[in-house]
């Protein structure tokens, strides 16, 4: 049931620009180290599908353009040459969010499973290294 509510969650956060991080690490304190990864996997991508079809409707364009706008041109004009790298560098690193780039490829008609891809990558290794790291220095 547990695993259930914490994919719900995760894949309802897209919806409201929350970060991941922190529904992952309280997920540390109660789930599996690997079934954490699997769910949270799922729901990030679950989320990210979300984001990229239902973008535009919800407003994300506006929200995405007013509070980024700058980091939307820049992530634009990237994307033009390199989509699969830039959208996985962009998951990867930890203090911007993912669906920002997932809402920007959805803008420039990036194939959603090009974005998903590039999504799974960088934040796999991302959630994988605070999942195994924080369990580790809980068992101390």
């Amino acid at each position: 049931m547990a695993l259930i509510i914490y994919f719900l969650l995760l894949s309802a956060r897209g919806l409201t620009m929350i970060p991941s991080t922190p529904l992952l690490l309280a997920g540390v304190l109660i789930l599996d180290p690997l079934e954490l990864f699997i769910v949270n996997m799922a729901g990030i991508l679950s989320s990210s599908t979300i984001v990229y079809y239902l973008s535009k409707f919800l407003g994300f364009d506006s929200y995405f353009e007013a509070k980024h706008g700058k980091y939307v041109r820049r992530i634009r004009r990237s994307l033009t040459d390199k989509e699969l790298p830039v959208i996985v560098g962009w998951s990867f690193f930890p203090l911007v969010p993912t669906d920002l780039i997932v809402y920007v490829g959805s803008s420039l008609k990036i194939p959603l499973l090009k974005c998903l891809l590039g999504v799974f990558v960088g934040e796999s290794v991302l959630n994988a290294f605070y999942i195994f790291s924080t369990n580790l220095l809980l068992k101390l």
